[in-house]
């Protein structure tokens, strides 16, 4: 079989690699040893496929059922019975002649006697333990870069530079909870009795069938989401713990003070959040909210200080605006591949500013 194709999803499936996971066949961890030595670039996505695994089925790796394997031993030491593993039985059972019939029969009936004490002593352990559901799988995408993911559940998310995604140790076991701060793009494969949740530090969004946007880097002055299709149900993390329902082409904008004023008929009241609608792109054809996620650099009337951030976490560099005055600049523009000095001689052409680029320190005047 052709492993070099092969990703996290692929690996989980097969039946040698969660032996190799758990150390339980000699000829199944010799085999990945030596095949992760032939194919050094699979390392990480093997790594990842074994931790998913461990995270799978209750955190048990070779070492825990090595362990417990050897505790039982211990026990059954107690009462002079002396276990074989189940390999050793396999091994021994096949080679025997047809006149060792009853032999085989019953050193099948032991070998099943003692897995099925394991298997009982394994669950009454497990049972005794609390759960670990505190352990995380984290991915993080650097400032610059973009991480895609897909979850074991076929959920596939897409993380915009500086952004990390939590994923719960009990996930897609009872529940489908992920923690993200900074930004995402997730494409939600529907469970009705395992609702995907996403927590930030001021929402939560729970998907109804589902693809969205959400924005939360925590030094935004906003949190943002945006619904493409489907619908999401969204709670704020307040006090009243208030519930929106958003429906598509809807964004719901939070300002992180959790204050917001907002036309209502003439006059102006204070409210904690605010839905619009999304923003359609000036050529109709894409949406601004969720244009990074095609490598498109968009800026939709936003003052220069917010550009600044969104072209540090895009190009991985440090802008320091020294004129204040630049700060309130407003630019609407969509940049394809280019890189930060072309956009940079872009946005001079209509503002009044100049700029020093010194390594990755870019000073604006």
């Amino acid at each position: 079989m052709n492993y070099s194709d092969f990703g996290i999803e692929d690996f989980l499936s097969d039946i040698s690699f969660q032996e190799y996971c758990l150390g339980t066949n000699e000829q199944a961890v010799a085999f990945w040893t030596e095949w992760l030595i032939d194919h050094p670039e699979k390392e990480e996505v093997v790594n990842s496929a074994k931790s998913l695994y461990y995270l799978l089925n209750g955190n048990i790796t070779d070492r825990d059922f090595k362990a417990d394997y050897n505790v039982f031993k211990k026990a059954l030491g107690q009462l002079d019975i002396n276990p074989v593993p189940h390999e050793a039985y396999v091994q021994e059972i096949i080679p025997l002649k047809r006149s060792n019939t009853k032999l085989v029969m019953t050193l099948t009936s032991i070998a099943a006697c003692f897995l099925i004490a394991f298997a009982a002593y394994l669950l009454n352990v497990k049972k005794s333990k609390e759960p670990v559901i505190n352990e995380a799988l984290s991915f993080s995408s650097p400032l610059g870069k973009k991480k895609s993911i897909t979850l074991t559940d076929g959920t596939t998310i897409i993380l915009n530079g500086g952004s990390k995604l939590t994923v719960a140790g009990s996930y897609n076991i009872s529940r489908r909870d992920v923690i993200l701060e900074g930004e995402g793009y997730f494409d939600v494969v529907h469970n009705a009795q395992k609702p995907f949740i996403v927590h930030t530090a001021k929402i939560n969004i729970k998907d109804i069938g589902t693809i969205f946007n959400v924005k939360a880097y925590p030094s935004d002055k906003t949190t943002e989401a945006s619904l493409i299709k489907g619908a999401v149900e969204i709670t704020l993390n307040n006090k009243a713990k208030s519930k929106i329902l958003l429906n598509p082409n809807n964004k719901l904008v939070l300002l992180n003070n959790e204050g917001a004023n907002i036309t209502a008929g003439t006059a102006k009241v204070q409210a904690p959040f605010v839905v619009r609608n999304i923003t359609k792109n000036t050529d109709g054809n894409s949406v601004v909210e969720t244009d990074w996620t095609q490598n498109k650099l968009t800026f939709f009337n936003q003052p220069f200080d917010e550009i600044a951030v969104q072209m540090e976490r895009w190009y991985g560099v440090k802008i320091n605006i020294i004129n204040p005055d630049v700060k309130s600049y407003h630019f609407t523009a969509t940049f394809d591949h280019e890189d930060i000095t072309q956009v940079l001689e872009a946005l001079k052409l209509s503002g009044n500013f100049k700029y020093r680029k010194e390594d990755n320190i870019i000073s604006i005047y």
